[in-house]
């Protein structure tokens, strides 16, 4: 959210962040990563008469925190009684406050109403954007497809968690199956206690300003992590000019489209990365991210539907910057 705050900002909108504050009636939060008995308490008191003057919450949601926490696939499970407590929550929030909900991709919305969960509406998806300031392909050299063993295709990984989801089976099985004579592998960020590298090479994690450089250096991205609704770190690789090699099973396809090629199995990696690197050039002209221009212009619209000051969207649904597809 740091480049849409900042996109809002260079606009002259006043933005609040983490407080109720006099003459500011409309608020986006997160989940309920948010103080919610404080915004119910500022609801309550809204003069009497003046229902028109009381507070507004447009609600940003991803998850499931049936898959994101649990590692639960709604596809695969949703049958099973069980369903994670904070999205219980969640959904009682967005019951009792949302004028609207934003997901973060179809995926994220597909899963959350795969479990039976109903969002307020009107309903817009908005994929992440990132700082185009920090993360861009400004500089970044064309790909060297020498093939005379004096460079290798260098992949790179990224991922601030070490959890399950982020994909350290491919990561694993990559490590000890990839021709090393032709690639070399860095990996960002946090690995597991109980994964050890011998051809990967690890970074620990950097800032967004020291990360943005050394994607540039590299040829493709590999997004490993599966369940996940909208990842930040596919995003800026994209950005930053990388087309990607991801698996099946999240939001990445959305983010991807015609910027890469997916696999189903580590051990499918390979032959993808033979067919991407052979169609290289096309895949990286087929990039396409969600501009932070693009993204404010998506909330603002949603921002304006809440408070009235545009129609509501017929059934409920906005159009682009990411159709919802019921």
């Amino acid at each position: 959210l740091m480049a849409l705050v900042k996109e809002f900002r260079r606009r002259k909108i006043k933005v609040v962040e983490n407080a109720i504050a006099d003459k500011v009636q409309l608020y986006m939060a997160n989940a309920v990563t948010f103080k919610v008995d404080a915004f119910r308490d500022a609801m309550r008191r809204t003069p009497p008469g003046q229902a028109g003057k009381a507070l507004k919450l447009v609600h940003r949601l991803d998850g499931p925190y049936y898959s994101s926490r649990y590692n639960k696939d709604p596809r695969k499970e949703a049958g099973l009684p069980y369903r994670a407590r904070e999205d219980e929550r969640v959904y009682a929030v967005n019951k009792e406050f949302a004028c609207a909900s934003i997901f973060q991709s179809q995926w994220s919305y597909d899963m959350n109403t795969r479990l039976g969960y109903v969002p307020a509406g009107p309903i817009r998806i908005v994929n992440n954007a990132v700082d185009e300031a920090i993360f861009n392909n400004v500089g970044k050299a064309p790909f060297d497809r020498r093939s005379d063993g004096t460079r290798k295709i260098r992949l790179v990984g990224a991922s601030w968690s070490a959890g399950e989801r982020k994909g350290f089976k491919t990561f694993k099985w990559l490590d000890e199956n990839l021709d090393f004579d032709r690639y070399e592998f860095t990996f960002m960020g946090n690995v597991p206690d109980d994964v050890t590298f011998k051809n990967i090479k690890p970074h620990p994690p950097v800032t967004s300003e020291k990360l943005a450089p050394v994607l540039k250096e590299h040829d493709v991205y590999i997004a490993a992590s599966y369940l996940e609704p909208c990842s930040n770190a596919l995003v800026e690789a994209l950005a930053s000019g990388l087309p990607a090699v991801y698996q099946l099973g999240s939001g990445h396809d959305e983010l991807v489209r015609a910027g890469g090629l997916p696999y189903a199995k580590p051990e499918d990696v390979p032959g993808v990365l033979d067919r991407l690197l052979a169609g290289y050039e096309g895949f990286q002209a087929g990039i396409r991210v969600t501009s932070v221009k693009e993204a404010a212009d998506a909330y603002l619209e949603v921002y304006a539907g809440c408070l009235g000051l545009t129609p509501q969207p017929p059934g409920g649904m906005y159009g682009p910057v990411g159709d919802v597809k019921a």
